[in-house]
């Protein structure tokens, strides 16, 4: 394995799921990327129709919230890289679904291994929002390293 994907929130559980994959990356002497989805930034912000006819503010407002977004996702990024050691590590800022996006950069990237997460969500939170990291499992091409994370 030459190539490592660590997928990271920003969630605390970020820093254990950092860690467990940065060190089976330095034992496998393998190159890293620490990635983030931004999933749906426009969820974040309005998007209604212009307001008779004006427009500027929701616009400008919903271009600002997204680079924002953006821009925090690179900082945590590259502060997780800086807090393990390696600040030059790889780091990359995707947007959209998770589970999709996740999977799609790793194709890309030609990753030999993808690290995720799992969180302890409720049942109830599980049937109504899914789980990324169960479908990420299915769905992946390539072996997936789930670090649980529930103490």
């Amino acid at each position: 394995m030459k190539k490592i994907c660590i997928a990271l929130d920003t969630s605390p559980s970020a820093k254990k799921i950092a860690k467990t994959g940065f060190n089976y990356a330095k034992a496998l002497q393998a190159e890293v990327v620490f990635i983030h989805a931004v999933y749906d930034a426009g969820l974040y912000v309005n998007s209604y129709d212009p307001i008779m006819n004006y427009n500027g503010f929701l616009v400008n407002q919903n271009i600002k919230v997204v680079e924002s977004l953006e821009k925090e996702a690179k900082s945590f990024l590259d502060s997780t890289a800086k807090y393990l050691g390696e600040p030059t590590t790889e780091v990359k800022v995707i947007n959209g679904n998770p589970e999709y996006e996740i999977l799609n950069f790793a194709k890309e990237w030609n990753a030999d291994l993808l690290v995720i997460g799992t969180h302890s969500h409720s049942f109830l939170e599980d049937i109504f929002m899914g789980n990324i990291a169960a479908s990420i499992v299915k769905s992946s091409k390539i072996p997936v390293l789930v670090i649980p994370v529930k103490e």
